[in-house]
């Protein structure tokens, strides 16, 4: 719920582990099948969240979807899958979307570390006119 300008997070749930099959540059059938159960997986996820959210909301609960979480490993959480799914949930969710992510190394060590994510509007835009690379 975004109350002056602070967004609160109250409750998260994990989407299901999906396994995706091994990628090989190489082959362009393996792509293809890979794009196909990608698809599939993220449909699936749409209505396992929704299933999520509607019963949040049978037991009186805020029930507003606000972004996504991820854990890394001291920091490294910037990768393509990660740009991929924040790029879909500011487009077709809300703009305000954020990603959270739990670094479990750094809480290991004492302090519990959460940070707050959004992609800029320059790199919305970069991304989706394909000028953006990770190399």
């Amino acid at each position: 719920m975004d109350v002056k300008s602070t967004l609160e997070v109250t409750n998260s749930f994990p989407f299901p582990a999906v396994d995706l099959p091994a990628t090989d540059s190489h082959h362009d059938s393996n792509a293809i099948s890979n794009y196909v159960v990608a698809a599939q997986k993220a449909k699936a996820n749409t209505a396992y969240q929704n299933e999520m959210i509607r019963k949040l909301r049978e037991v009186n609960v805020d029930a507003n979807n606000v972004g996504w979480y991820t854990s890394a490993n001291l920091g490294n959480f910037v990768n393509m899958n990660m740009i991929e799914n924040q790029f879909h949930y500011q487009k077709e969710l809300n703009e305000r979307t954020i990603a959270i992510v739990h670094d479990v190394s750094r809480s290991s060590q004492g302090s519990l570390s959460l940070r707050a994510f959004r992609l800029s509007l320059a790199f919305m835009t970069a991304y989706k006119e394909n000028k953006f690379t990770v190399e």
